[in-house]
């Protein structure tokens, strides 16, 4: 996968640039931040021979008194899982030692091949970026990645959150990647540069400093030949005769008018690579084939295919390839791929299967088993069967991509029907859970008859998985229902499972009320032998279909027992089963319960699994009224489920923050004004005041509608806009956006909103609903809402009266203090109406600390304003005071850590953040708070 390593592995010294000046700029900016402690990443992006690998070497030679780590992708090698990332830190893992245990043991996994798993991708990642910082301790560091795109698929998503991740270190990143790139040409969170042609300008001075002595005419050719194509131009000027260069023989013969300028230069190296004679030819072949760049192995190799060490020298004098001790290096990557494409099919087997035959030695059996696939035409049962045992030992080191590759390449070679097809089906379940969502649907369908239902099942979640990242949540219910209704009488608890996916597809179609009752009704037959998933599947299909008597008691009896087996499941699954007795309102439950399932997630460096708990968390928080906890919770869970590529969970998170906004009276913009997230590095966002409300650094995610609906509902309701209030809300509850959770809990603001608009029928219609929810769930704080609901529309003052009281005796520690601050708010305005002014006055009062504390900005200016109607002199709004909302959400969510002892490096282990930005954090918040030092932090309130 690589061909270089480590500062001045080989000899690569850069060639002259002409032209670039922007990138260049660019590229010393970032250098120079990596001396100064502002860690930072770049992206180049250009057709081959556009000057990436120049600007590379350039950065090289600029890296003066920095430590520097380099590698090159390449295509053949491109399904083993870090590669690519061995071969850029395996000369720097003895500097590992200090990371933290598991980050250690990650890395050690993925780039020292020991025995242990590699674990999550991206705590891989966060290990690489613990990894770098240590590094930069002794002097910065600078990573060059050049033909990035050719990287596999563990060490991209590896690198790429340890770029996003550099904040105040002292690192800097530059990946060169093809035009055609898609990872790479829309990196979020990274900047990228397109390398676009030379001007003729350029190009001419480029001529001039390479080829003095060509002709004006000449020169000319040679740039309309090139295209504004810098390699192209070099090549094409070096490979001119004396006579061509002064302009006596024609160029006529060398111009292929068709053809892009960089399949000109790969031309010039295949005719180079011809004129070479057959044994080196050979051994080029084995070159460009290994991924390893070590010179043993090659040579090794090209022993078995006739070639001896001797036969480097001519390729070397030819500068197709550089050597430089162990390593060697081709000179470009052009010149690897014209020496392994321009080799015939018979040639390339030969040289993987020598490859194959010295890979032992290395101690990679993973990379052997590669080879003879590659090296294997037809069927053959036994290659299948080690590239079979080769994705096993892949998916222990925690590459997906790669078991989803080695599985697909042993179906190829696979002629019994049965087998090929279970190969298959296992290539599409690793390639969806490496988010390879295209190729999973594609393995999909070629799998063919299976008996097994075990693989039957599993085909069935990956399709139906695929149909709901594509927002078809009914296509996907309708899969895994017709799927358990194939396997339940075989094989019950997996019929039970896939009705429990069926049912989260219910919650998430576009009517769950029908999807429940067709989901019931097409699995009524079905004997599911008691399992205690279809119990709890069968609990959320009741609750989605309005049973919510019954549905509580199962969604209960299914939640404890979630709880009671936590042990005996994986903590993907353990968070997947999770959380549903939210639908009963049970928030606080739910929330410890989460929080355990977080700090699992950290200890264990789940990194891909944490922003649905983080999600989880930040929707609790806000229900339970802790708005600057949900704010800090959702833009970390934003963060990373940006970092990991998850953008479903990414718009959910939006939808967190936008809600969020609204309590604090923004107006929610959609994707151009959400309520913004740090950036992983700084940001100056505060933690919980005003001015949540900007534009996300990573992706711009758009939250889902019905949470933009209930932000702009919110805020209405919060900014006396009942009109605007009543018919967002009655869309949520009644409309096409209609929603279990979002219409629940916006039942009782339409009530308010309604009654504030003289339309009491449609409120008296909206408490209806809303009622037996309350009664079945039993929760305290829905029978207090009930209760204010009433109270509201109730005609008598009297009645109104007890109403109220009732409702606040139920809210008392209900754990919703953002509902109760709501019937203490409504309550004074109804005791002002009634000319009873101190009695308002206590209650407003108690409602504006309530909602000052939270906070939620837009509330307490209503209860401010009531309070001044009913006489009073409140003060000013206490944010200028509040020390913690000076904050950004990184700088709070890192106090709160330091002030309970733990270490920089430890914070870092737990934020996936580099020691060195924990400390940035730190010093820009002392200030903040009014300490010197974390020893004061203890004595704060950061809550």
């Amino acid at each position: 996968m690589t061909d270089a390593i480590g500062a001045g592995a080989v000899d690569r010294k850069p060639v002259g640039l002409s032209g670039r000046d922007h990138e260049r700029q660019v590229l010393d900016g970032l250098l120079a931040g990596a001396r100064e402690s502002r860690g930072g990443a770049v992206v180049l992006i250009g057709e081959a021979g556009s000057g990436k690998t120049a600007l590379l070497d350039r950065c090289a030679a600029a890296a003066d008194g920095s430590r520097l780590l380099r590698c090159t992708g390449v295509q053949s090698e491109a399904a083993l899982p870090y590669a690519g990332l061995h071969m850029l830190l395996r000369g720097a893992l003895d500097r590992a030692g200090g990371l933290p245990e598991r980050q250690l043991r990650a890395l050690r996994g993925a780039v020292a091949l020991d025995d242990v798993p590699a674990g999550d991708r991206f705590l891989v990642g966060a290990a690489t970026l613990g990894l770098l910082d240590e590094l930069s301790e002794e002097r910065p560091v600078v990573v060059l990645v050049d033909d990035a795109q050719w990287l596999d698929l563990e060490t991209v998503d590896a690198l790429l959150f340890a770029a996003r991740r550099l904040g105040r270190g002292r690192v800097a990143m530059v990946f060169a990647a093809h035009e055609d790139s898609v990872v790479f040409d829309a990196a979020p969170g990274l900047p990228v540069l397109h390398l676009g042609p030379l001007t003729d300008a350029e190009g001419a001075a480029l001529l001039v400093g390479r080829a003095p002595d060509l002709r004006a005419d000449v020169s000319s050719r040679i740039l309309g030949l090139a295209q504004g194509n810098p390699l192209a131009l070099v090549e094409l000027a070096g490979a001119l005769t004396k006579a061509q260069r002064d302009g006596s023989e024609p160029l006529d013969a060398r111009e292929i008018a068709v053809l892009p300028a960089s399949w000109r230069v790969r031309r010039i190296f295949d005719e180079r690579i011809r004129a070479l004679p057959a044994p080196t030819r050979l051994l080029l072949t084995v070159a460009a084939a290994d991924d390893t760049g070590d010179v043993a192995l090659v040579l090794a190799a090209g022993e078995r295919v006739g070639a001896a060490a001797g036969d480097l020298g001519p390729a070397e004098a030819a500068d197709l390839v550089r050597v430089s001790g162990r390593r060697i290096a081709f000179r470009h990557p052009l010149a690897r791929a014209a020496a392994y494409q321009g080799a015939v099919l018979v040639e390339r087997a030969a040289a993987h299967r020598a490859l194959a035959e010295a890979a032992p030695a290395a101690g990679d059996m993973g990379r052997r088993a590669w080879h003879l696939a590659v090296a294997t035409v037809g069927y053959d049962e036994e290659v299948a069967a080690e590239l079979e045992r080769s994705a096993e030992q892949f998916r222990s080191r925690g590459g997906r991509a790669a078991v989803a590759a080695a599985y697909r390449r042993a179906a190829r070679l696979t002629e019994d029907q049965e087998a090929r097809s279970l190969r298959l089906a296992a290539a599409s379940a690793a390639a969806a859970e490496a988010g390879q969502v295209e190729l999973a649907g594609a393995l999909a369908d070629e799998v063919g008859q299976v008996s097994s239902p075990l693989t039957l099942a599993r085909l069935a979640s990956v399709r139906a998985a695929l149909e709901h990242g594509q927002g078809r949540a009914e296509s996907a219910r309708l899969l895994l229902v017709d799927a358990a209704s194939d396997v339940t009488a075989r094989h019950p608890a997996t019929g039970a499972w896939l009705l429990f996916e069926s049912a989260v597809m219910a919650w998430d179609a576009p009517d769950p009320a029908a999807a429940a009752r067709d989901t019931r009704a097409r699995t009524a037959g079905l004997d599911f032998g008691g399992d205690p998933v279809h119990r709890g599947a069968a609990g959320v299909l009741d609750t989605l279909v309005g049973d919510a008597a019954g549905g509580a008691a199962a969604v209960r009896e299914f939640a404890a027992y979630v709880v009671e087996t936590r042990k005996e499941r994986s903590l993907a699954e353990q968070v997947r089963l999770h959380g549903w007795d939210m639908l009963l309102g049970e928030y606080r439950t739910v929330h410890d319960e989460a929080v355990a399932l977080e700090r699992e997630c950290r200890a264990e460096g789940a990194v891909g699994v944490l922003p649905r708990v983080l999600l989880r968390l930040a929707r609790l928080r806000l229900f339970l009224g802790r708005h600057r906890d949900a704010y800090t919770t959702a833009v970390e869970g934003l963060e990373i489920a940006c970092d990991t590529g998850q953008r479903h969970l990414a718009t959910m998170l939006s939808g967190v923050l936008v809600v969020l906004a609204a309590l604090q009276g923004e107006e929610p913009g959609g994707p151009e004004g959400l309520a913004g997230a740090d950036g992983p590095g700084g940001g100056d966002r505060p933690g919980g005041g005003r001015g949540t409300a900007g534009r996300d650094p990573y992706l711009g995610v758009a939250p889902i509608p019905i949470w933009l609906a209930r932000a702009h509902g919110l805020l209405d309701l919060g900014l006396g806009r009942y009109d605007r209030a009543l018919r967002r809300f009655a869309g949520l509850t009644g409309g096409p956006q209609r929603h279990l959770m979002v219409s629940v809990h916006s039942l009782p603001d339409q009530v308010e909103a309604a009654v504030r608009t003289d339309r009491a029928a449609e409120a008296g219609r909206a408490a209806d609903r809303f009622t037996p929810w309350a009664r079945a769930t039993g929760t305290a704080w829905a029978g207090a809402v009930e209760l204010r609901c009433r109270a509201l529309l109730a005609a008598d003052g009297a009645a109104a009266e007890e109403l109220y009281e009732r409702a606040l005796a139920a809210h008392e520690g209900d754990g919703r203090p953002f509902e109760e601050a709501r019937t203490r708010l409504l309550y004074g305005e109804w005791l002002r109406r009634a000319k009873r002014r101190a009695a308002a006055r206590e209650e407003l009062t108690t409602a504006l600390a309530s909602f000052e504390r939270m906070p939620a900005a837009a509330w307490a200016d209503r209860a401010r304003t009531e309070l001044r109607a009913a006489g009073a002199s409140p003060a000013a709004s206490a944010t200028g005071t509040d020390l913690v909302g000076r904050l950004t959400a990184q700088e709070l969510r890192v106090v709160r850590l330091a002030a309970t002892g733990l270490s920089n490096r430890d914070i870092g282990a737990r934020l996936f953040l580099s020691p060195r930005t924990v400390g940035y954090h730190l010093s820009n918040a002392y200030p903040k708070l009014g300490v010197a030092s974390r020893a004061a932090l203890g004595a704060l309130d950061l809550g």
